[in-house]
C-alpha cells in the first residue's frame, strides 16, 4: 500500500492504484494507522487501522466529501486510543449488524415461547405484527421507550385498555429476548416506564330490577341454541369459551357435573350443574352429527361466538351497556349477596386468587343499606339513654355541608328513601344510562333525570353508551360547583320525588 503525506488539498488528486477492484489506501505518514481509501469510481473515505485481541480490523471513519482531514484525523486518534484500553471501537455497530430485527423478533417470540405457554398467543401476534410494523426492518437493539410511548399514545386515542395490553406484551417480549440471547442482557427494556392510561374496574352485573327484563328477552331470542347458551351462562357461571365447547359427553346426570377440560387458569374443572341448569340441558335439541352442546350452523361444529344473539337480547331488554361476560359477574355477586363466602363462590367460579373472586362480588343498593342499617342499629345499642336518636344532631361544628343527615320526620313511603352527595350521584350517572340507575333507585328516569338537573349535575348525552360501547375513549363532564340552594345530600324517595336533605318543608295542615 502506498504511503504519502495526507493534506487537505491533495486529498481529491490521489490517484487509484489496483487492479481487479484491489484495495488502495493510501497511509498517512504522520499518523501510523490512519489513511485514506480510494475507489475505482472515484469514491474516496477515512479509514483506520488496528490490531486488538490479535485481530487486525480496518474501520471506517466516513466519507471525504462529508469529513475534512483534521476531524478526520481526531476521530482516528479517538479509535486508536479506545484500542489502548482493550476496547474495539466497533463493537457497537458489529452488534448492530448482528441483532436481529424487530420483525425477527416478534416471529422469534411468538413461535418459541408464546405459543408453547400462552392460550392467547394469536392476540399477541396480532397486536405485535400491526402496531410494530412501523419498526419491523429496525434492529430490536435500537427500539427506544420513546417509540413504544408514541405508538402507545396513539393507539390509545381510541383504545385505551387494549393499548394498555401492548405495552405489556413489548415488555414481555423484551424480557424474553434476554434469555434467548436476542438482545443484550445490559440493554434497556423500551416497555417499561410507559404511563398506563387509567383503567376503570368493570363492575356490571344485572340486578334485581333488570333480571326480569333481561329473561323476557331472553324468551324472545329466535336461536334456539344461543337462547340456551345464555341461559346456561346466566345459571352456572362458567365462561363463554368454555361453555360453547362442551359436549355432551362431558355431561355426568348422575353426579349433575359438566367436565370443562383445561380452563383459563390451565387446570381441568368439573362444574357442578343444578336442578334449573339440568333442566335447561333437557330442553336442548340433540343432533345426530354433532356432539356440541351448543351447536353451530355447520355439522359438528359449535357455535363459535353469541356476539349477534347477545346484541339483540341486551336490546329489547334495555340493557345496551352489559355484556355477555357480566352474567359470570352476576352469578359471583348473587351466590355472595346470599350469604355464600367468597371461598365457595371462588370453587364455583374456577378462581385461583381470592381477589379475582372478590372483584365478581358486588351487592345491589337496597342490601348495602340493609346492611349499614344493621350496623347503625349495633352502634346505637350502646348510645347512652339521654341521647335522642330521633332528632338531628344540631352542633354548630357542622357545616350545612357536612351535617348530619337524620331521617326526615315523614310517614312511611312505599319505597325507601336514598340520600346521596352529588358527587356520588354524579359518578352514578356516568358509570350506568340514567335508566339503569333509575331502576336501582327505584323511580323513573325523566325523575331521576330532574332530580340531576336541580343539583346541577350533568348527565351523558344522546349516543353516549353507543359510542363507549363501540370502543371510542370519552371522559365524564366534570361536576361543576354546587347550586345555591344545594344544602348538604340530595334525597330520592321511590314516589318520583327529590329534595335535599337538608331542606325544610312546609306542613300542611289537617282540616277539623
Amino acid at each position: 500500500m502506498p504511503i504519502a503525506k495526507l493534506r487537505q488539498d491533495t486529498i481529491r488528486s490521489l490517484p487509484y492504484v489496483g487492479e481487479d477492484n484491489a484495495q488502495c489506501i493510501y497511509w498517512d505518514r504522520s499518523l501510523k494507522g490512519f489513511g485514506l481509501r480510494v475507489f475505482g469510481g472515484g469514491r474516496r473515505t477515512y479509514v483506520c487501522a488496528y490490531r486488538l485481541h490479535r485481530r487486525r480490523r480496518i474501520a471506517t471513519l466516513g466519507r471525504a466529501d462529508a469529513l475534512t482531514l483534521d476531524q478526520a484525523r481526531k476521530k482516528a486518534l479517538r479509535y486508536l486510543g479506545q484500542v489502548a484500553n482493550n476496547a474495539d471501537p466497533q463493537s457497537q455497530l458489529d452488534g448492530l449488524a448482528a441483532a436481529v430485527s424487530v420483525r425477527e423478533l416478534i416471529a422469534q417470540y411468538v413461535e418459541q415461547h408464546a405459543k408453547k405457554k400462552k392460550k392467547s398467543w394469536k392476540c399477541d401476534q396480532n397486536m405485535l405484527q400491526t402496531h410494530l410494523r412501523v419498526l419491523g426492518a429496525r434492529p430490536a437493539i435500537s427500539v427506544a421507550t420513546a417509540q413504544i410511548e408514541r405508538i402507545h399514545a396513539a393507539y390509545g386515542t381510541q383504545f385505551p385498555y387494549a393499548a394498555n395490553d401492548l405495552v405489556c406484551i413489548v415488555r414481555k417480549m423484551f424480557n424474553w429476548g434476554r434469555l434467548a440471547g436476542l438482545v443484550p442482557s445490559d440493554m434497556p427494556n423500551p416497555g417499561v416506564g410507559i404511563i398506563r392510561f387509567p383503567e376503570r374496574r368493570r363492575r356490571r352485573f344485572v340486578t334485581t330490577v333488570e333480571m326480569p327484563r333481561l329473561l323476557c328477552a331472553l324468551e324472545q331470542e329466535e336461536n334456539e341454541f344461543a337462547r340456551h347458551a345464555i341461559w346456561l351462562l346466566l345459571l352456572i357461571g362458567l365462561r363463554k369459551s368454555e361453555l360453547l365447547r362442551a359436549r355432551w359427553k362431558d355431561v355426568d346426570w348422575d353426579f349433575k357435573t359438566l367436565f370443562i377440560g383445561l380452563t383459563k387458569n390451565g387446570e381441568p374443572v368439573l362444574a357442578p350443574l343444578s336442578d334449573a341448569a339440568i333442566d335447561r340441558l333437557k330442553l336442548i335439541p340433540r343432533l345426530a352429527d354433532n356432539d356440541y352442546i351448543i351447536c353451530g350452523p355447520k355439522p359438528a361444529s359449535h357455535l363459535k361466538d353469541l356476539a349477534s344473539p347477545w346484541q339483540r337480547v341486551r336490546q329489547a331488554a334495555g340493557l345496551q351497556d352489559l355484556r355477555i361476560h357480566d352474567l359470570r359477574r352476576t352469578v359471583g355477586s348473587w351466590l355472595v349477596q346470599h350469604g355464600e363466602s367468597l371461598h365457595l363462590v371462588g370453587a364455583v367460579l374456577n378462581h385461583k386468587d381470592a381477589k379475582t373472586t372478590a372483584g365478581y362480588a358486588y351487592f345491589q343498593t337496597q342490601q348495602r343499606s340493609r346492611a349499614l342499617t344493621a350496623h347503625g342499629e349495633n352502634i346505637l345499642a350502646f348510645a347512652p339513654a339521654t341521647v335522642d336518636r330521633s332528632e338531628p344532631v344540631n352542633d354548630p361544628r357542622f357545616s350545612a355541608a357536612t351535617s348530619y343527615n337524620a331521617p326526615l320526620s315523614d310517614p312511611p313511603a312505599r319505597s325507601a328513601a336514598h340520600y346521596v352527595t352529588r358527587e356520588y350521584l354524579h359518578q352514578l350517572v356516568w358509570e350506568s344510562p340514567v335508566s339503569e340507575v333509575a331502576a336501582r333507585f327505584e323511580i323513573s328516569d325523566v325523575g331521576l333525570a330532574k332530580a340531576c338537573r336541580r343539583a346541577a349535575i350533568p348527565i351523558p348525552p344522546r349516543g353516549y353508551w353507543a359510542r363507549l360501547e363501540a370502543g371510542q375513549r370519552l371522559d365524564p363532564a366534570p361536576l361543576p360547583a354546587a347550586p345555591t340552594q344545594y344544602l348538604g345530600k340530595i334525597r330520592i324517595k321511590g314516589r318520583n320525588r327529590m329534595e335535599t336533605a337538608n331542606t325544610a318543608r312546609p306542613k300542611v295542615p289537617v282540616a277539623a
